[in-house]
């Protein structure tokens, strides 16, 4: 090509910045999902008359299942660009939460947490957007990683008051459901570009 040398650097440049953003707002808005069932605990249990202990347990479900899958997705990982995973985990996380707005029993809500939000959700895309990150930085790795895994303890922060609010407003099924549909307007385009392989 016609681009000088500097050009090209810089250029290279922005998009590691790029996908250093990208990667830290794909953690903070699946985060949502892992802190909607916290937020709405008390609510489901009281609505299905269960005990506190049955939402809880898919919170437990959600990490083992993360655990598992970021082991499967770091393989698939190792074979491919960062687009595979980072959609999976766009299409997991979107409708687990579509899917747990409308259970009718705990073992839905315990399968959408394990598989749904775990396995292919958090799985395919905490571990795997911090692998990814080193190889689009040659020095200041550490750094790299740093901002990214601050995508999860920014989700923490922002979305448990939203949540709250929300939940308090229109219910907790209506919260899950509208959440899904956000995360997946806003998570979608980030996998077209974080997906490309580094320079």
């Amino acid at each position: 090509t016609n681009t000088s040398l500097p050009d090209q650097i810089q250029f290279a440049e922005y998009r590691r910045i790029w996908v250093l953003c990208g990667s830290v707002a794909l953690l903070f808005i699946s985060g949502g999902g892992m802190y909607l069932i916290v937020v709405a605990l008390k609510e489901v249990a009281m609505e299905f008359g269960w005990p506190r202990a049955v939402p809880s347990l898919a919170i437990s479900f959600q990490f083992v299942g993360s655990g598992i899958g970021g082991i499967l997705m770091g393989l698939l990982l190792d074979k491919t660009d960062m687009g595979k995973p980072a959609l999976v985990g766009t299409l997991m996380i979107s409708g687990g939460a579509l899917a747990a707005s409308a259970i009718t029993a705990a073992w839905q809500l315990h399968i959408i947490y394990a598989l749904m939000i775990g396995v292919f959700g958090v799985g395919s895309l905490s571990a795997p957007l911090l692998a990814n990150i080193v190889r689009w930085f040659e020095f200041r790795k550490g750094m790299a990683v740093g901002v990214v895994t601050s995508g999860q303890a920014l989700a923490g922060i922002i979305w448990t008051p939203i949540f709250g609010w929300t939940m308090s407003e229109m219910g907790w099924r209506d919260t899950f459901f509208w959440y899904g549909i956000a995360a997946f307007c806003l998570m979608l385009p980030i996998c077209l570009f974080i997906g490309r392989s580094p320079p």
